[in-house]
């Protein structure tokens, strides 16, 4: 089987970006790599699987080896000749920073070389980047082989949502339509009551499932093929009935384990050794449950099972606890047992065959319709020339890859990529997926035996399942590169350096109890365990504490609370647990910050812990981090959350989106109560009451009407008059205002933008609403137009969960603690690290879909008899179920492991336990347990994290205090008690935290009373006094020269130098012309231009005007028009100009003097100029020897033989024209100033037109 031929449907198998750590940013060309890290950066000409843990460096290795390629002293290649693939932009970005910074310092040693100058120029262009990136360079490079338009946009995630929205509502139109009797019956079944909503959702989620696969129809039409059997011997050789009789034996040898564990019991000191008898029948019959083959033979012998009863003989010696424990563990051996036959061993195979027989019909209508709908949505796409990612890496694919005869062909420009690119390299390779692994195989060298692909990544940190990544991929090549392989290598990096061994050794500790082949993958073995590597400086006044190689400073902390105190008996709500957890959390972080230590990022030395330090990280954000945030600062621990979500349930973006709701629609009656509520319109509940009771048998919005024209209240008719008038003048607006425009309109019109900025926490909720503005601006570039689409747009955003996350006004450096998604925290770190909420459920909402899909079984759904409305569980669904569980399970503890992982310093995790007590004997009963991993029963049952990391410390000594807390005992007979590990459990009593609260709180009030009391305290000595009164008696020496103006124009040096009642003449008066609209049908007009304003319109006019057409009424308003069209004039400006006047100025001694300039181009206007002059010029008052600048702008000025002529025209409204130059004599000698010196040349006459009086004033 060719590699290509293993990428299609389940055949991968043997039968961020992120962000650089600190200590990789450190590494440099002068660190010594290790042993391992060394091997990664010289070995070549070979494929080389790097699995790299936590804090190994990778990336900086991956950086090394880039370079070791490209300075290669034999071999050199160009920067160009590698393709990187990361998994973030950033990451790209990060690295080619990276990269270049190192470059950069190679030829600060050696200038002259030439290859190195040429790679700094190739780095720009060199291909690293996202594999959608690397897609999007594919398709533009080739698209004449896909017939695709070059100029195509990738499309935004909402306008794809709405699209696909749109498409399948079309396409079950359409079968609607048909009256296809299959699809009756499916419709019937699958229906959702009267709604078919859920039909689009099911379609839809066939469809992103299946674009995940390199050829999603094939993939499809292998599902549909695998619902054909139809005999009970191919129902016992199908993919399923496999993996459930696999998964049969590993429950069966777990139960088997249990029962000889609960024999030992039995027979031990004090055991109830009478029950042995029964014990020993229930083990033989499940040995002998493991010894039967055949799917039929287990459905029958399971049947048949029978469990002998406990001998009801009384024995003195035996204890009454170990009796209890022993009998409760056989009672949860034969609930295993029999939930294992009701699961899966109910129905033989002839049973199974006529239930898939069932599901052959809706099945294959299901698969139509997914791919009619793939049609449909594609040819949607064409027509727009739009793409989604799923786009870019299918026409990658076709371009490279093509199919012939049943066998995958690699095409000209795959072979040519191949020949381009020495090296494929993939960071974080355990988050590739099958599409992606064909793309760069196809582009790799393997086909002509040049082995050239590096693959980097960690198999336990794959935690993108949800995005469809394949670790099944790493783990092919994890089980059969070899360490020693000539052509396919595997090197193992282990060394972690980022982390203390404190936090490592709770790290290796948990997971050699909770990570096997079976759940996570890999063994967690020596190989995969993590080593510390990184050097932190010592402790001497800590060394009474040292204990083995840890301080107990450092010790990890488990603190646990109970559901089940009796604090929380009156309110057990999920808000309330919650609320507790945090103030656990809040009391802890009140005890380390200014108290205990860490090491300083930038000083290398030890410094008290700050706010900063301190990061929680949480499964599920959701609910969880806004509790938190509210927890902490009650509690005055500055907190906020760094994840996306909470943005479309903030208080003011719901208020915009309902006003925009009304605009769209105002007969809504939820949106429209809700702005009467709001302080938009700022009705109180009575208000409301009222306008509902005018007339119950109408909508709220004519309830308003009527009241607003006849209510009782004046006070309320004149509000909701005033809405309502508003409301209709914004809708109005709604045709031809571009949404981002609309929103703005709305906030400043209502107010409601100052007002939510004067709210609590303003400047957040203004950043909120400027991003909404930014979004509209984003979905105004997509296909879609209009409120109506704008408003579905953000409703399939909400939908679907797109949550932006409140705007993140806080920067990195700010002192607040961070609370954030474990996979946000994906490739960071931090000095100390809560893991809270670990009592939170896994979240299992995907295996109990209606319709569940897997990467190798295919689809699995229920049989469904729509006569009868009977459902039935089918194998195929219980199974696929099963798996989709235990591959869930596997991802959540990858998740746990990346968290662990996280923390430089100090590792503290927190939970809210249910059922304590009961999970505590549990775990007793497990005690002598001496395999050090968890039976699978224990793993595979987990339902939380707590259900792991219980059990995981249930062997050691550091249980034993919550033993104690139960009246229990661990086992000290197991090797694994004794093992020293650094953690610390604690049961932390809501009690202890409502008194170390209230202490709190006490202590700040007498804090904050010492302060109050301390200017009353007279001064301790005479000198600390006059210090004080002398630094408050301090006069700014230059108090004076602050009143100077840096800058002046020459209008207001005008003025400095005119008596008062010269300023503020009004215009001269014009001619009343009479307006083309009657003033009674103008509506909204802007007022008429007076004022300066006016005198602006007539400079522009004169500074555009032709002179060449300046002689006639008619040329005069046609240049106007021109200017209008132009955008140079407003109409409103156009309409008070007197074009007589301009006329006269046109026809004028100076104006034909200006003509000739114009035609000679040596006519000058509007001409800026800035200078320097005395600042006593400006007010006598001011220094002679300071200056400032003087700015301002010369209307015309022309040369006539070797010296100037300078004009200024004036509108004001004057008498005569001596009064213009005592207003304006002191202004022009500026301009005069200001062109003299920047033209070297003599001013000859200074010339003011009036146009008010149409003659000229010579100077």
């Amino acid at each position: 089987m060719t590699a290509f031929e293993k990428v299609k449907y389940g055949a991968f198998f043997p039968s961020e970006g992120k962000k650089i750590s600190q200590k990789e940013e450190g590494k440099n060309m002068a660190v010594k790599w290790t042993a391992e890290q060394q091997k990664v950066i010289d070995a070549r000409d070979r494929n080389l699987l790097v699995s790299a843990a936590a804090g190994s460096g990778k990336t900086a290795v991956l950086v090394e080896r880039i370079l070791a390629m490209v300075k290669d002293p034999v071999h050199p290649i160009d920067i160009d000749q590698l393709l990187v693939v990361t998994f973030t932009r950033a990451a790209a970005g990060e690295m080619k920073e990276r990269i270049g910074r190192a470059l950069q310092q190679s030829l600060a040693e050696n200038p002259e070389n030439e290859h190195l100058q040429r790679q700094q120029t190739l780095l720009h262009h060199a291909q690293i980047s996202t594999i959608h990136g690397f897609c999007s360079y594919v398709i533009k490079n080739y698209f004449q082989m896909i017939d695709l338009d070059p100029v195509y946009r990738m499309a935004d995630e909402g306008e794809i949502r709405l699209m696909k929205s749109d498409v399948i509502q079309k396409v079950m139109e359409e079968r609607f339509t048909e009256k296809d009797p299959a699809f009756t019956r499916f419709v019937e079944s699958y229906a959702a009551g009267k709604q078919d909503d859920g039909l689009d959702a099911l379609v839809l989620k066939l469809y992103e499932f299946s674009m995940s696969y390199p050829w999603p129809e094939q993939w499809l039409e292998e599902c549909r093929a695998a619902y054909q059997m139809d005999s009970p011997e191919v129902v016992q050789e199908s993919i399923w009935v496999q993996e459930l009789m696999s998964e049969a034996k590993k429950r069966l040898s777990s139960i088997l384990e249990g029962i000889q564990e609960n024999r030992k019991t039995a027979v031990s000191s004090g055991g109830p050794y009478l029950y042995d008898e029964a014990l020993a029948s229930d083990q033989q019959m499940v040995e002998k449950l493991l010894e039967t083959e055949s799917f039929d033979e287990l459905v029958r012998a399971m049947a048949g099972m029978k469990f002998k009863a406990l001998s009801r003989k009384k024995a003195d010696d035996v204890s009454e606890t170990l009796k209890d424990q022993v009998k409760a563990e056989r009672d949860a051996c034969k609930k295993e047992l029999q939930k294992l036959k009701e699961q899966f061993f109910e129905k033989d195979s002839a049973a199974i065959a006529e239930e898939i027989a069932d599901c052959r019909e809706p099945i294959g209508v299901l698969i139509d319709l997914t791919e009619q709908f793939a049609k449909a949505f594609a040819e949607k796409k064409r027509s727009k020339n739009i793409l989604d990612y799923a786009d870019l890496e299918h026409f990658a694919l076709e371009i490279l890859v093509q199919q012939k005869d049943g066998c995958l062909v690699r095409t000209d420009a795959a072979r040519e990529l191949s020949e381009q690119f020495r090296e494929i390299m993939i960071d974080e390779y355990q988050d590739s997926n099958f599409i992606q692994e064909a793309l760069l195989y196809a582009v790799s060298g393997e086909e002509e035996g040049r082995w050239n692909r590096f693959m980097v990544g960690d198999i336990k940190q794959s935690i993108y399942g949800f995005r469809l990544a394949r670790p099944e991929l790493f783990l092919e090549k994890y089980h059969t590169y070899a360490k020693d392989g000539e052509s396919q290598q595997r090197i193992d990096l282990d060394k972690n350096f980022r982390s203390r061994p404190e936090v490592l050794a709770t790290a290796n500790y948990v997971f050699r109890k909770l990570m096997s082949p079976e759940l996570g993958g890999i063994a967690y073995d020596e190989a995969a365990s993590l080593h510390a590597g990184a050097a932190f400086p010592a402790l001497p006044e800590m060394e009474e504490e040292k204990t083995e190689t840890w301080h107990a400073a450092y010790e990890t902390e488990l603190l646990l609370l109970d559901d089940k105190a009796p604090e929380l008996e009156d309110d057990k709500s999920r808000e309330t647990k919650m609320e507790t957890e945090a103030a656990a959390v809040a009391a802890r972080i009140r005890e380390m910050v200014g108290n205990e230590e860490v090491v300083g990022k930038e000083t290398g030395e030890y410094r008290k812990i700050q706010y900063r330090d301190i990061v929680i990280l949480l499964r599920a954000v959701s609910g969880w981090a806004e509790t938190f945030s509210r927890v902490l600062q009650a509690a005055g621990i500055p907190a906020y959350s760094t994840s996306k979500t909470g943005y479309f349930s903030t208080q003011e973006i719901v208020t915009v989106l309902n006003y925009l709701h009304l605009c769209d629609n105002p007969c809504q009656e939820i949106p429209f109560t809700a702005i009467l509520r709001s302080p938009i319109c700022g009705c109180t509940d009575a208000e409301l009451a009222a306008v509902r009771c005018v007339d119950k048998d109408v909508k709220i919005y004519e309830a308003c009407g009527k009241y607003a024209a006849e209510g009782e209240d004046e006070a309320l008719r004149k509000k909701l008059g005033s809405f309502l008038e508003q409301l209709e003048m914004l809708r109005s607006r709604v045709p031809y205002t571009p949404i981002h425009e609309l929103i703005t309109q709305i906030l400043e019109e209502t107010g409601y933008g100052g007002y939510a900025s004067a709210m609590p926490g303003g400047v957040q909720r203004r950043a909120n609403l400027e991003m909404l503005v930014e979004k509209a601006v984003e979905f105004e570039a997509t296909s879609y137009r209009g409120l109506f689409n704008f408003i579905r747009y953000i409703e399939q955003l909400q939908k679907y969960e797109v949550d932006f996350g409140e705007v993140n006004i806080y920067g990195e450096s700010a002192d607040t603690v961070r609370i954030m998604s474990i996979h946000k925290s994906k490739g960071l770190e931090f000095p100390v690290v809560f893991l809270s909420g670990m009592g939170k459920s896994f979240n299992q909402m995907d295996s109990r879909a209606a319709l569940v899909l897997h990467s190798r079984m295919g689809i699995g759904a229920d049989a469904i008899d729509p006569e009868h409305r009977v459902r039935q569980a089918t194998l195929p669904r219980q199974i696929i179920r099963q798996s989709m569980k235990l591959e869930n399970l596997a991802e959540e503890l990858r998740v746990l492991y990346v968290a662990m992982t996280r923390p430089k310093e100090k590792l503290i995790m927190t939970g809210m336990a249910s059922k304590l007590e009961s999970r505590v004997k549990q775990c007793a009963a497990h005690a002598g347990r001496q395999e050090e991993l968890l039976s699978y029963q224990t793993l595979s049952s987990a339902s939380g994290y707590l259900d792991w990391i219980l059990p995981a410390f249930s062997r050691n000594r550091c249980f034993d205090g919550l033993y104690e807390q139960f009246g229990l005992a661990g086992n000290a007979d197991n090797p694994l008690y004794a093992e020293k590990i650094p953690v610390t459990i604690r049961l932390v009593s809501p009690a202890g935290l409502v008194e170390g609260e209230v202490l709190h709180q006490m202590e700040r009030a007498v804090n904050e009373q010492k302060i109050m009391e301390i200017p009353k305290q007279p001064p301790r000595e005479a000198a600390l006094k006059e210090l004080v009164e002398e630094r408050f008696a301090y006069q700014y020496p230059y108090e004076k020269e602050k009143q100077i103006p840096v800058k002046v124009t020459v209008s207001q040096l005008k003025k400095a130098g005119m008596e008062e009642s010269e300023i503020g003449k009004e215009l001269f008066a014009q001619e009343e012309l009479v307006p083309i609209v009657p003033g009674f049908l103008k509506k909204d007009h802007v007022a008429a231009l007076t004022g300066s304003d006016r005198g602006t319109a007539y400079h522009r006019l004169l500074e555009c005007l032709d002179y060449r057409r300046a002689y006639s009424i008619t040329e005069l308003m046609a240049q106007t028009e021109e200017l209008i069209a132009e955008g140079k004039m407003t109409k409103e400006a156009a309409e008070c100009i007197y074009f007589k006047s301009i006329l006269a100025f046109a026809k004028s001694p100076v104006g034909m003097r200006m003509r000739n300039a114009f035609l000679n181009e040596t006519l000058k206007r509007e001409q800026p100029f800035v200078m320097s002059v005395p600042a006593s010029e400006a007010d006598p008052s001011y220094p002679e020897d300071e200056t400032i600048l003087v700015q301002g702008i010369i209307d015309a000025w022309f040369p006539e033989g070797d010296e100037i002529v300078l004009v200024d025209y004036k509108t004001d409204r004057v008498r005569e024209a001596g009064e213009l130059k005592k207003r304006y004599e002191k202004q022009l000698v500026y301009y005069q100033q200001a062109l003299e010196r920047t033209t070297g040349k003599k001013v000859k006459e200074k010339i003011i037109y009036s146009l008010a009086l149409d003659e000229e004033l010579v100077l």
